[in-house]
């Protein structure tokens, strides 16, 4: 164990929780101590007559530090050389205010970041998980320093996690052709000729070319991933665009009540995948439709419901509200903060982490799990290799980083059942089967990872 000491003029819960996150990342269990004194292992502050006291202990000097600060570091670098506050770094990343002074053209009609208009991707960092190589660095200078041993990132000797996951989207091409009567009255005059609309030309569509099974992936994708020993996440829809609430543009047509979908929530209960929550567009307004959408979702799976992914990766105008709502909801982790239109880490952090709530100013208690990469960023039409080529760089580099992060793969598009859709799905079995040759990074499902990872935190907190 290793203590550590916050200079009084600095003792703040945003900085505690940055030093806490980065030793926890490291896997080194800290204590926080209040006063002065010479068993202190790690300094954080300016003062030089504390730091005279510290011959032996390691430095953090608080800076002010900004984008143009930070850096990619390597294995060479020292702690006591950084030209920047390692702190404040992870935290104008991690709270995602290094964008803070962006107009409302770098964003989509959904709120979203566009990862061209990002720091990350305009420093050439969008690979790059700069807030591990920051907690690899402190890992390894207080292991050297005061020879202790770090309670490892992953079980057995891998070096890195990929999480596979699935959004289930439009898993039935036809969907909207199902009966939807007793729920039209919720929509607006305007959308229920949008809606008639849709329905002639799925009907017209499903008369002239048929192919109603063409989004229908599910057992499939179970049966690919089961015979290379791999599991994964699907996220349903617990509320359909034809529900009060819901954003009938955006939302899907769906319903976890028909049998087709019961059928395989059994499959994928009896095969060993996780069932979890695609929340509704409109999720963000009120806190109170997770809930709803939670135990709806677990009432038809069968199972407990521990985590979500927001669809269309939409946290609102105020995503740090959003996230706190996932702690009021009892969700135990939520991946939806990722880049839409590329690949790449959206803070930077290729590592499982609790948020921090600015204005609330306090952790937020659900666990965030990193995306890296979906179908529709990395596939380059009509060209399987190129394609492939580029997912793994990604792979490697996070291999080299010892990061965690989920891969999407849409269930319609993971495997080659429909013609327009197909490269997709080629693409994803062409990874899977590299994946399966990668002895030394981990595949598995978002609540495999998420009990290992509270397992580890458990270890830490019980190590000496």
């Amino acid at each position: 164990m290793i203590q550590y000491y916050i200079n009084k003029a600095i003792d703040t819960e945003i900085n505690n929780w940055a030093i806490a996150l980065i030793l926890n990342r490291a896997g080194i269990k800290a204590k926080k101590i209040n006063q002065i004194n010479d068993t202190i292992h790690l300094y954080y502050g300016n003062d030089p007559n504390e730091i005279n006291l510290l011959a032996n202990s390691l430095i953090i000097k608080n800076k002010k530090t900004t984008a143009n600060d930070i850096i990619a570091l390597n294995d060479e670098t020292n702690l006591t050389a950084l030209n920047f506050d390692l702190v404040q770094a992870t935290i104008i990343l991690l709270t995602d205010s290094i964008h803070n002074n962006l107009g409302p053209e770098n964003f989509d009609i959904h709120q979203r970041l566009k990862g061209t208009c990002s720091f990350q991707y305009k420093l050439g960092l969008i690979k790059t998980p700069i807030i591990n190589t920051y907690t690899e660095l402190i890992k390894r200078t207080i292991a050297q320093k005061f020879n202790c041993t770090p309670i490892p990132y992953y079980p057995k000797n891998y070096k890195s996690v990929i999480i596979l996951s699935h959004d289930v989207d439009e898993p039935l091409r036809y969907a909207i052709l199902n009966k939807q009567k007793d729920k039209l009255h919720h929509l607006s005059f305007r959308n229920k000729i949008t809606h008639q609309w849709h329905f002639l030309r799925k009907r017209i569509r499903k008369a002239l070319f048929n192919g109603g099974d063409s989004f229908w992936n599910i057992e499939k994708i179970i049966k690919k991933e089961s015979s290379l020993g791999f599991t994964s996440t699907f996220f349903f829809t617990a509320k359909s665009k034809f529900n009060k609430g819901s954003s009938f543009r955006f939302d899907n047509s769906y319903d976890v009540s028909w049998s087709p979908i019961e059928n395989a929530f059994k499959l994928l209960n009896e095969n060993g995948f996780e069932i979890s929550l695609h929340s509704s567009y409109n999720s963000t307004i009120n806190p109170i439709f997770f809930n709803e959408e939670k135990e709806r979702l677990e009432k038809f799976s069968k199972k407990e419901i521990i985590g979500n992914r927001h669809h269309f990766w939409h946290l609102g105008k105020n995503p740090e509200k959003t996230l706190l709502n996932h702690q009021k909801a009892n969700l135990k982790y939520d991946s939806s903060i990722a880049f839409n239109d590329i690949a790449g880490y959206r803070r930077n952090a290729a590592f499982a982490f609790y948020p921090f709530h600015l204005k609330e100013n306090k952790k937020i208690c659900t666990l965030q799990i990193p995306n890296l990469m979906m179908d529709t960023n990395i596939v380059k039409p009509d060209n399987i290799q190129a394609s492939l080529k580029e997912a793994v760089t990604y792979i490697e580099e996070l291999r080299n980083n010892h990061g965690v992060a989920a891969i999407n793969w849409h269930s319609r598009m993971a495997y080659p059942n429909d013609k327009k859709l197909a490269i997709y799905g080629e693409v994803y079995i062409e990874l899977l089967d590299y994946l399966a040759q990668q002895e030394d990074i981990w595949v598995t499902n978002f609540e495999n990872y998420y009990n290992w990872h509270k397992k580890r935190e458990k270890r830490i907190k019980e190590n000496k």
